[in-house]
């Protein structure tokens, strides 16, 4: 063990000493070295003061460091301390293989407590156990994705190139540019949600957010792409009712009360039929954390050889996280949440769209279509997520709205507002609510439909 001890300090001294006869290299380690790194509290220290120097002054200075160890009384004999580093020749062709030998050895420690670390947590009978399967993943990917994370530095050259690349992939087809809804007008001004991003779809109560992420979601398998919903409000059996009742096109109340006729049943049995093999993952456990989610679309990942939508139902009802229960620390919990969503869809590389209620604060606006600052609970919603959809219906407004839309005949159009999007167009298209059959119909879609022959 002592030997080991000593191969460990001889080889995180070379760097040390390499780095203060050549203080050019610090350029090519400062982004690959941090001082956990260093399994030597000395090495450690002296690492850390190099940085520090390096950020500060833009270079290293012996001098420096010396009165900095002297100072802290790192060493008895700060003067011998240096003299080791930095006696003998040492090439600075060694860096390299010396810099991978210390990350290595620290990967290898840091999975060695991970499992330490586990073992612990599931020998407590008080855990629960999937509390502890989750917090287990959520140990093993942090011991497991350290040395995998590689900064991306590009020359102008390497950027232009990879974009050029990008470009003609999409103009060959060869890239998917964007999962597309199956709303034809809304994918025209949204261009579909891409990989790794976070889609927040938010409106105010009761205007259909929760049945237009199931339609979404529904017509994505139906292409056979995996999805994952994720609902901390309706359970399964809802869930699934609902996509049976919208294929079906039948009348969903006759349906919840067992009041259908023999058309409507066959229609169910066709539905059954149309929706047993879709490639559809559902958890209805409510209260749960964001760690807990990511787990979940993680086994669902891996279930379905790889997810091409998840649908989480809705922001609000995720568990916060514990500093963030307090009422003046709420909005920041929550943000917590949302910016951890965003990194989970870039960790996972699939389109999140995450649902969100909205303020009341539009009630008090003559135009009451909803806006960016409307975002409930959290300030930075709009900042963190990739695109941000609205849903607004005139005639859920008030009394006078609906009747003032039912004598106008649009008592059905829903505004589907884009007010976000990073990486494509914003504005607005119009659909309509279908009430008795819980979706929504996009007008252009019916449109294309009535072109198409009908069968002979």
């Amino acid at each position: 063990m002592a030997k080991q001890v000593q191969d460990f300090a001889q080889e995180e001294f070379q760097v040390l000493g390499i780095l203060l006869q050549n203080p050019e290299l610090i350029d090519e380690v400062a982004d690959q070295l941090e001082p956990q790194h260093f399994s030597q509290n000395q090495s450690r220290v002296i690492y850390h003061h190099l940085l520090q120097q390096y950020q500060e002054h833009g270079e290293l200075s012996r001098t420096r460091l010396y009165i900095q160890l002297k100072k802290e009384g790192i060493a008895a004999e700060p003067e011998d301390l240096l003299e080791k580093l930095t006696s003998g020749f040492l090439t600075p062709s060694e860096l390299k293989p010396s810099v991978e030998l210390i990350r290595a050895r620290y990967q290898r420690q840091q999975l060695i407590k991970a499992a330490a670390q586990i073992q612990n947590m599931a020998s407590e009978e008080d855990n629960r156990l999937e509390e502890c399967q989750a917090r287990a993943q959520e140990i093993i990917f942090s011991a497991t994705t350290e040395g995998l994370a590689q900064r991306h530095i590009y020359t102008m050259e390497e950027a232009l190139m990879e974009a050029y690349q990008a470009y003609m992939d999409r103009k060959s087809k060869q890239v998917d540019t964007g999962l597309l809804t199956g709303f034809i007008s809304l994918d025209k001004v949204l261009g579909g949600i891409k990989k790794g991003h976070l889609s927040v779809l938010a409106a105010s109560t009761s205007v259909g957010k929760s049945a237009f992420a199931l339609n979404i979601a529904l017509n994505v398998i139906k292409r056979e792409v995996p999805a994952a919903i994720i609902s901390l409000e309706m359970d399964a059996q809802e869930i699934i009712d609902r996509m049976i009742i919208s294929e079906a096109e039948i009348n969903g109340w006759r349906y919840s009360q067992g009041e259908t006729n023999e058309e409507e049943d066959l229609r169910v049995a066709q539905a059954l039929d149309n929706l047993y093999n879709l490639p559809l993952r559902i958890s209805d456990e409510r209260g749960l954390t964001v760690s807990q989610v990511r787990a979940r679309l993680r086994k669902f990942k891996a279930q379905t050889g790889g997810l091409g939508l998840a649908v989480i139902d809705y922001l609000q009802l995720l568990q916060l996280p514990q500093e963030g229960f307090s009422h003046q620390n709420m909005a920041r919990a929550v943000g917590e949440n949302v910016l951890q969503m965003r990194n989970m869809a870039s960790e996972l590389d699939i389109p999140i769209l995450l649902l969100s209620q909205i303020s009341r604060s539009f009630t008090s606006r003559t135009d009451k279509r909803p806006v960016l600052s409307d975002l409930r609970d959290s300030g930075n919603i709009e900042e963190i997520a990739d695109s941000v959809l609205f849903l607004y219906r005139h005639a859920h407004t008030s009394i006078g709205a609906r009747e003032e839309a039912v004598q106008e005949g649009k008592e059905r159009d829903t505004e589907v507002i884009v007010a976000k999007n990073r990486t494509g167009l914003t504005g607005h298209t119009i659909l309509f609510f279908d009430e008795e059959r819980i979706r929504f119909v996009d007008p252009e879609n019916l449109s294309i439909e009535r072109s198409m022959p009908g069968e002979e």
